[in-house]
């Protein structure tokens, strides 16, 4: 019914692909791929694509028809992230049910791989949420995707900062305390903190692909913000990261400055994107003074996968019954009928006489 993908499903993947939903933003919006292409590359062995596809395919007796689903691993982490899913839940073959088989059998896939926690951003929209809520997931955050394009920015006026710096090896502890202080507690256990497992937090291994240019803000001897300007064939992604909850912008206002003035001795003609969760409100407001534009809602969720664990205890050996003592069989014999007579008559007679009670005769 739904198995690993295999050479002669190339075609079922090729039709369904026009149907199917992307969801993954960074991914669709910096570095969109061929989903045949990607199914494919995942058969050589010695590729290092890590996007692996499930097929379903039920055919007769009323049942569901076909489907498939695409998924990639998140490089040096015990962590996944649904990239499509076909066909989507706005097309006429479209059903959720098909979405629910095919995200039930990689939940048993992911736990034999080790696989911790599994990664979706579907459209904030009522169907596609209750449909990955029906099977696990549930949402930690959602996100207000704004977009910059060429005609619509605005060049900032000003000096470069000088407080600006390309991010070294020795800012990773001060930015895990940034990253502790600015995110909810509850978005960090959704993003793996606070887990046996020692991982780096998203401000310091942010897994989309791309070219990455990191740079931190330092004011008084302390990182105060920072920012990650991810370079990808379609766009750009900004990933900033201060206290959006501080009454003076200025930090804010001094990172994003910096990040569009890179990006504009780029490329000015190709988009750029940001993210701005339920937390970080006031981002929202100050992107409109840039150019931006709200461009798409995107509820996050998670599903945190049950893993398998071996027991190391031995089986102890049951204890040896002890043996009884062999008992020599008794003899008897049943009385006649007559012998039964005697018997009771004999023991009438050894009776025992009751002696009379004074004052009365016997």
């Amino acid at each position: 019914m739904i198995r690993p993908f295999q050479l002669g499903d190339i075609f079922l993947i090729q039709r369904l692909s026009r149907q199917a939903t992307k969801l993954n933003t960074v991914q669709a919006l910096l570095q969109p791929y061929s989903a045949s292409w990607a199914s494919l590359t995942a058969l050589i062995p010695w590729s290092d694509a890590k996007v692996a596809t499930y097929v379903l395919s039920q055919q007769g007796h009323g049942l569901l028809g076909t489907g498939y689903l695409q998924v990639k691993k998140r490089p040096g982490r015990p962590e996944a992230d649904i990239m499509r899913l076909a066909p989507g839940l706005d097309t006429p073959r479209g059903h959720p049910a098909i979405w629910e088989k095919l995200l039930a059998y990689y939940n048993t896939v992911a736990a034999h791989q080790q696989i911790a926690r599994i990664y979706v951003d579907v459209p904030d929209q009522p169907l596609p949420v209750h449909t990955f809520s029906h099977v696990g997931f549930r949402t930690y955050t959602r996100q207000t995707i704004w977009r910059l394009t060429a005609f619509d920015a605005a060049i900032p006026s000003g000096q470069a900062s000088t407080d600006i710096r390309p991010q070294t090896k020795l800012d990773e502890w001060p930015l895990q305390q940034l990253y502790a202080r600015v995110v909810p507690e509850a978005v960090q256990l959704a993003e793996g903190m606070h887990t046996a497992q020692a991982l780096k937090p998203p401000i310091l291994d942010w897994w989309p692909g791309g070219v990455h240019h990191r740079f931190v803000l330092e004011r008084r001897g302390e990182i105060a913000g920072a920012v990650d300007i991810v370079q990808g064939r379609r766009g750009f992604w900004l990933q900033p990261w201060a206290d959006f909850c501080d009454p003076n912008p200025q930090v804010i206002h001094t990172l994003l400055r910096h990040a569009l003035d890179i990006v504009w001795r780029r490329a000015i003609s190709q988009p750029i994107y940001i993210g701005v969760c339920d937390y970080q409100g006031a981002l929202g407001t100050i992107l409109s003074d840039y150019g931006f534009a709200p461009f798409t809602d995107r509820a996050k969720m998670v599903k945190q996968v049950v893993q398998w664990i071996r027991s190391g205890a031995v089986l102890e050996e049951a204890p040896a019954l002890k043996t009884a003592r062999p008992v020599a069989p008794a003899h008897f014999t049943v009385p006649t009928r007559p012998a039964m007579r005697l018997r009771q008559r004999g023991a009438a007679c050894i009776a025992p006489a009751v002696p009379a009670k004074e004052g009365v005769r016997p």
